[in-house]
């Protein structure tokens, strides 16, 4: 499943590679309070995949810290009812069944001579 991350991160980049030889045009770019009067193309783009690439990685890492945590408090959990089911276990018990007897009735058509 990797070398298929791989092969599609290889293949996109040589998408964009390709895009940035053949898109040199000077474009004005502005955004917010920044402007610029005179960026190739191919620069934009390329920050553009650069800034998304890092987006991407900072969203990744923020996930498995979480589930890191996640996995150490579950061991934790599971540890704790480990321990707590070999002391049910280990422990003598403390109560005991007792065989108690029932008296039998009679029947309500038999009669008690």
């Amino acid at each position: 499943m990797l070398s298929l991350y791989v092969f599609g991160a290889l293949a996109f980049a040589i998408v964009i590679a390709i895009f940035a030889v053949q898109n040199t045009t000077p474009v004005s770019v502005s955004f917010v309070v920044w402007r610029v009067d005179s960026l190739a193309v191919s620069v934009l783009v390329l920050i553009s995949a650069a800034l998304g690439a890092a987006l991407m990685l900072l969203l990744s890492l923020w996930r498995e810290v979480r589930m890191r945590l996640q996995a150490r408090s579950l061991g934790q959990q599971l540890r704790a009812a480990q321990d707590r089911v070999r002391e049910l276990e280990s422990a003598p018990p403390t109560t005991t069944i007792t065989e108690t007897t029932v008296p039998i009735l009679p029947s309500p058509g038999q009669g008690t001579s």
